[in-house]
């Protein structure tokens, strides 16, 4: 679409343009009104030279309303929409757009990734000058999979929140590391409110808990089964293991990083249970109880029972309360890969799906997904104040450990030294959104999925694999043609929107054959988009 979108007669006059910026005069009748729009990724900087003006911004789920007046500035952020009306009789704006506005006539739709014009841009062999360095990284961008777009819910994150962007702007400019107190005093302050913040929404006491960012919800299981280990096991951090040999229990719709954390950490993959799952993908309590007696009569050591709230193929919760009792019984570490469903603790609506989740000695949170937080801005959370530092904390590092409280340096809580505050990227959007904002981002995208749900039954040939619990719609198309197979068609059909550029959605398998699973969670995300998308799966030929 073009920069804005007038519904009045008025004058717009480019003054001075270039590949670097734009700038534009335009003068406003009473009550002209442009057009909501987004400048892509340009910088929209306006001058009031006269007149008043009403500015609505949009800010993914928030709208805020600003009052203009002559002499003021607007900046309209990167990956924000927003429209102006003019409140007097006439009125005059001068905007610079940095770099200069693009036509965007399919701005919001799935573009992919090609390497084959890369391929002497990339060599690192000679150097380049920064204007040649800046138009490789243009053309990169451009060229990159949208994942801002409504169109993209191939992983279990999609959009551009304007406030995520501010925060990279000043992690990037201040450089900081959050090893240690002194390096980053208030970026470390923000990680702990972060922390404290989500223990508390998850229902445990401020001064009882504890937390520390990590590089994605894979490495905050990985520290769910190390901490659970060092609990069990204190001597382990120095003899290594000794003959012991555990066993860890999950669902078989866990997440697979507990796979991995196995094969890292010595327990070995051969070790890790999975415990059979209901049909609508939850962990069945009775079947826990029975894998736990038959390893401990196995000779086994149950170490950990991880549960999972927000599965990533269905979005299904597993019985928190009842996995709770079975741990209790067999004092075994209960650990809540909330990673993808947390978010449910902040909905009105959603909130019943994580009870019991209180009772976890650890969860994981990771708020790059559904809350839009930069990649990767993850949480591992524990009631157990002082076990991060025992887990981890090494000698060796007098040399940059100073501070006498040893809860102060966070590095020592954590197996990596260098460390980006991504903390602050999550914390920018919880501060712009507030707690009831954040759990009305949540009901909004809710919502849309009911609403797409009741427009599925109306289309015969578009099957429901299970009723969604959450904001994953795993949906089987049939084919037109009642001769074709249609074991592999959703397969097909996903291929197609990715080859013709329309958009980009996941699959998944089961006994009955391939299925599309489209994930809720861009924050400009309307039902329109999710129709969209279902119509060009059924136009597949």
């Amino acid at each position: 679409m073009s920069p804005e979108k007038l519904n009045t007669t008025v004058q717009r006059k480019i003054l001075f343009q270039s590949e670097s910026f734009e700038v534009v005069s335009i003068d406003w009748n009473k009550n002209s009104l442009s057009e909501k729009h987004n400048h892509g990724w340009s910088q929209c900087s306006v001058l009031i030279e006269s007149g008043a003006f009403e500015n609505t911004l949009e800010l993914g789920v928030k709208t805020e309303i600003q009052l203009l007046e002559q002499g003021q500035v607007l900046e309209t952020p990167i990956g924000a929409h927003h429209s102006m009306r003019c409140l007097t009789t006439s009125g005059r704006t001068l905007h610079v757009y940095t770099p200069k506005i693009i036509e965007h006539t399919d701005y919001g739709k799935f573009k992919i990734q090609s390497t084959a014009d890369f391929q002497e841009e990339l060599l690192l062999s000679t150097p380049t000058t920064m204007n040649e360095l800046k138009k490789i990284l243009i053309h990169i961008k451009d060229n990159s999979v949208s994942t801002k777009s409504p169109y993209f819910m191939n992983q279990l994150f999609s959009g551009i929140m304007p406030q995520m962007l501010l925060a990279e702007e000043l992690i990037a400019q201040t450089k900081s590391t959050m090893a240690t107190f002194e390096a980053s005093p208030t970026f470390s302050k923000i990680e702990t409110e972060i922390v404290h913040s989500l223990c508390q929404t998850i229902g445990w006491k401020k001064n009882k808990c504890d937390g520390i960012s990590v590089p994605g919800g894979s490495a905050a299981n990985f520290m769910a089964l190390h901490c659970a280990r060092q609990k069990m096991f204190p001597d382990i951090k120095k003899t290594g293991i000794t003959g012991q040999q555990f066993s860890v229990f999950v669902s078989s719709e866990a997440h697979y990083s507990f796979k991995k954390a196995c094969a890292a950490l010595g327990i070995g993959t051969n070790n890790l249970v999975e415990v059979p799952v209901d049909q609508a993908g939850r962990l069945i309590p009775e079947k826990l109880d029975q894998l736990i007696l038959q390893q401990k009569n196995n000779g086994k050591i149950p170490l950990l029972v991880c549960a999972t709230a927000g599965t990533t193929v269905l979005g299904a919760f597993d019985p928190l309360d009842k996995i709770s009792e079975i741990c209790k019984k067999h004092s075994l570490w209960l650990h809540v890969d909330a990673a993808w469903g947390g978010p449910a603790l902040f909905s009105k609506q959603l909130k019943k799906l994580v009870q019991g989740i209180e009772l976890a000695n650890s969860v994981t949170f990771d708020a790059h997904k559904l809350f839009g937080a930069s990649l990767t801005c993850s949480f591992f959370l524990t009631q157990d104040v002082g076990l991060l530092l025992e887990a981890n904390d090494v000698s060796g590092g007098d040399y940059l450990f100073h501070s006498e409280n040893p809860q102060a340096d966070h590095g020592k809580k954590s197996w990596q030294c260098g460390r980006k505050a991504d903390a602050v990227s999550f914390w920018t959007i919880w501060k712009s959104l507030g707690t009831e904002g954040l759990g009305d981002f949540v009901d909004k995208l809710l919502n849309i999925r009911d609403e797409t749900l009741d427009w599925i039954k109306t289309e015969p040939r578009l099957e429901l694999v299970a009723a969604p619990d959450f904001l994953n719609i795993c949906i089987r198309v049939k084919p037109s043609n009642p001769e074709v197979d249609s074991f592999s068609w959703s397969k097909k059909v996903r291929e197609d929107l990715k080859n013709k550029n329309l958009a980009m959605v996941n699959y998944s398998t089961d006994q009955n054959g391939d299925f599309l699973r489209l994930i809720l969670a861009n924050p400009y995300l309307q039902f329109n988009h999710v129709k969209q998308i279902l119509q060009w799966s059924l136009e597949v030929k």
